[in-house]
């Protein structure tokens, strides 16, 4: 089995200090036994950043996000905040692979910038069309 980090986003309305979601995931028996809290990061457009460690198999990565609802749910964070949930796999050499991505519930949906133009497909030559049959009338 592999480790894995789940990398929540998370815009909560009330800030807690690092400490108290320490003491939050310490105190808290019910928090899911397949998840490690590990850290709470501030980034710099304001969200935190809640990373949550696990073993798991390749095939339960399903599951990871609702695991992160439920442990993020008792650390204070209700779902309806969580902007994204990452799930990464850590590599022998330090490293991280991104494996999956899911959006927030309430998120918008990404803008259409990445997407290619139509196919405009060009005409068929003539010589083509000559063998083509003509359709019933």
């Amino acid at each position: 089995m592999a480790q894995y980090e789940v990398v929540a986003r998370a815009k909560p309305v009330r800030r807690l200090s690092n400490a108290a979601y320490i003491d939050l995931a310490l105190n808290s028996s019910s928090l899911d036994k397949a998840l490690k809290f590990q850290r709470v990061e501030d980034l710099p457009d304001g969200t935190i950043a809640v990373v949550l460690q696990h073993k798991m198999s390749p095939r339960k990565h399903d599951t990871a996000r609702e695991l992160a609802n439920r442990s993020l749910a008792q650390l204070g964070i209700p779902a309806r905040q969580v902007e994204r949930i990452d799930l990464h796999r850590l590599t022998r050499k330090g490293g991280r692979a991104l494996i999956r991505s899911w959006p927030g519930p309430h998120t918008p949906p990404p803008g259409t910038a990445g997407d290619r133009e139509p196919r405009q497909p060009k005409p068929t030559p003539p010589s083509l069309r000559a063998y083509r049959p003509e359709p019933p009338h």
